[in-house]
This record gives C-alpha cells, sequence and structure tokens, in this order.
C-alpha cells in the first residue's frame, strides 16, 4: 500500500510539473482495463462523498441543480459517473475527429487520473469553506485554472496533439456546440420554458 500511495503522489508531482510526462509514464504502467474501469466508479463516488459534506456548510440555496444533487448521494454519484463516462467519450470522439491518435480505454484512463487529481482539489475547496470562507473563492478559481491546464495538456499528449492552446480552443468550441444542441433537444422536448434558469 505504501508503495502504491508513494507512486501515485509522484505521479501527481509529476503531473503538476509535467503533465505530458505524466500521461506517459501513466499510460505505461499497463492499468488493466478492469481497475480502469473500477477507478472511474471510485472516484465519482468519491467526489460525490465531498460535494455532500460540503452541502451541509453551505448557506440555502435556491439553485434547482444543487437542490436536486443535495436531496441524494447516491443520485449525485450516477450523474457524476455519467459526466466522467460522457467526459471519456467526447475526449475520443473529438480528439478523433481532428485526427488524435489516443485510444478510449486510454482516455478512460486519462479522465480516471484527472478525476484523482482533482479530488484533492476538491478536498481543499472543502477545507477552505470549513475553516476559512473567504479563501474558497480563491482556491475555486485556482482549481479551475488547474483543471483546465491539465485537461488540455493530458488530451494533448494522448492524442498526440503539439498545441495545448488549439486544444484548448477545440475543448471550449465543442463544448458550446454541445451545449447548444442539449438545449435545442429540451427545447423540442419540453418546450421553451425547459430553457429557464440553464
Amino acid at each position: 500500500m505504501t508503495g502504491l500511495m508513494d507512486q501515485i503522489l509522484s505521479l501527481a508531482r509529476l503531473s503538476l510539473n509535467d503533465p505530458r510526462g505524466a500521461v506517459r509514464a501513466l499510460l505505461g504502467m499497463g492499468v488493466p482495463l478492469p481497475a480502469r474501469t473500477a477507478g472511474l466508479l471510485l472516484v465519482a463516488v468519491s467526489s460525490a462523498m465531498l460535494l455532500h459534506l460540503g452541502f451541509l456548510f453551505l448557506p440555502g440555496t435556491d439553485d434547482p441543480l444543487a437542490l436536486f444533487m443535495s436531496q441524494s448521494p447516491f443520485r449525485t454519484a450516477v450523474i457524476q459517473w455519467l459526466i466522467l463516462a460522457a467526459t471519456v467519450l467526447f475526449i475520443y470522439q473529438i480528439g478523433r475527429v481532428f485526427g488524435g491518435k489516443g485510444s478510449l480505454t486510454d482516455a478512460l484512463l486519462v479522465v480516471v487520473w484527472l478525476q484523482v487529481i482533482m479530488l484533492a482539489v476538491q478536498l481543499a475547496q472543502l477545507l477552505a469553506l470549513i475553516l476559512f470562507t473567504p479563501l474558497a473563492g480563491v482556491v475555486n478559481l485556482a482549481g479551475l485554472i488547474l483543471f483546465f491546464w491539465l485537461f488540455t495538456s493530458f488530451i494533448a499528449e494522448l492524442h498526440g496533439f503539439k498545441s495545448r492552446w488549439a486544444v484548448l480552443a477545440g475543448v471550449i468550441g465543442s463544448g458550446f456546440l454541445i451545449a447548444v444542441v442539449v438545449a435545442v433537444v429540451l427545447s423540442m422536448i419540453y418546450g421553451p420554458e425547459a430553457l429557464q434558469g440553464v
């Protein structure tokens, strides 16, 4: 267990210093597919637990999404898993469209590892919220910047892209198009009122 923890911490440090090198090291570990799929479930459950701990310290909110998520840890875990699974497919498919070479199973491993790092950020956000609330906003912003930096670096290395900025532009553009499609579909199914509050 100690050896595994040392390996995880070493890879985490490498991810912060050299994200692309960390992906190369990660993919070279030969992690079996069952461990990758189990990892996706584990990080989804862990993230849901931290999120619900955060709900205990947050003031009441009228945000319908937050209210929906706060009602059930199980529901939150399922939603988290679906989002992560969709992210895996998004990284794989969009990368392939632009000539990327990464595989679906490697995209799965990269997403799991990225989420492991973001769990540490989520924990830091929770501690800031509990111990010194004014600091929470700074931690949130730093976490967002770190996420996009790692996300684009990991995708670039996974698919063999040279430019992280091009990857970032592709992520933002694809995300915008997906949001538009989802909004149109919701409007067609539930009517224009479904877009209120989105």
